[in-house]
């Protein structure tokens, strides 16, 4: 659905650096919804208008759009915000627009929203790029303004069993996002900190798992996504020198055994906080 972006949010665009997208992650991200924003439902209200930075394909915007009066998806991939457009003109959603944007640039007035959300976003940043995201969103958010945040803690996961193919595929995803903070993995449980040095006051923290292993058809999806992802990402990793062929071989192999293996379990765990801006 290509909707106008309502008048009252448009600012000239900018310019800004762009967060690494692949086919494999947007398709990923297409099968995530309402229960990756459930703990900011509590927070919002009808009469809101709310941005969502980094909305990806659009399934979390669909989803808060329910919630408020307006919602708004930024993404600075293209593909995304296709897919996005494609997915509201499926749902007839008449209360949502997507925009092709940088987080870091926003092309909004000031105060504009009510809300601002970031789903699995923040984390892949640098700290300069960090700087600036959380800057835009503290300008676009009206006074007392609410921002959630749901992010990942690579070290609060839970496999089983330790398989040491499925260890090197989840360091291979890390590699492709090329952490420059040794902190990174660990930032969902350091988002209260981390928004309230950029101005905002924490009002609420919490976690939660995305749960990979329910049953015998999660598990399916769970090895099929991964197939995916690392044949897809694996001929950049290795033409970036971030990884060898043989890397990718090892991982693959060791998806198929956890997938094979009835009681194998795969929780991904996702820090979740709201904030103010005061």
């Amino acid at each position: 659905m290509e909707s106008a972006q309502p008048e009252r949010l448009r600012r000239s665009p900018g310019r800004g650096s762009a967060m690494r997208h692949h086919s494999s992650v947007v398709e990923f991200q297409q099968k995530r919804g309402g229960d990756s924003a459930a703990f900011f439902v509590p927070f919002l209200t009808s009469d809101m208008v709310l941005l969502d930075a980094g909305c990806g394909p659009g399934t979390i915007t669909a989803a808060l759009a329910a919630m408020v009066g307006t919602a708004v998806g930024v993404d600075i991939e293209p593909k995304a915000i296709a897919a996005a457009n494609r997915l509201a003109a499926r749902a007839d959603l008449t209360n949502v627009t997507f925009v092709e944007a940088d987080m870091t640039a926003l092309p909004f007035e000031d105060g504009a929203f009510d809300a601002v959300f970031f789903h699995a976003v923040l984390y892949h940043q640098n700290r300069a790029t960090l700087t600036s995201t959380l800057a835009e969103a503290r300008r676009v958010l009206k006074p007392g303004g609410m921002l959630g945040t749901r992010d990942a803690d690579a070290s609060g996961n839970i496999l089983h069993p330790e398989l040491d193919g499925v260890r090197l595929a989840l360091d291979l995803w890390q590699r492709w996002y090329e952490h420059d903070d040794p902190e990174a993995l660990r930032f969902g449980r350091r988002q209260g900190s981390i928004l309230r040095a950029h101005g905002f006051t924490p009002v609420w923290i919490g976690a939660s798992y995305v749960n990979h292993s329910a049953n015998a058809a999660s598990r399916s999806e769970a090895v099929a996504d991964a197939r995916r992802s690392l044949l897809g990402l694996g001929p950049q990793l290795v033409g970036k020198g971030l990884a060898r062929e043989d890397e990718i071989q090892v991982a693959l192999a060791g998806w198929e055994i956890w997938g094979a293996d009835p009681d194998s379990v795969y929780f991904r765990c996702r820090c979740e906080c709201v904030a103010r801006k005061d």
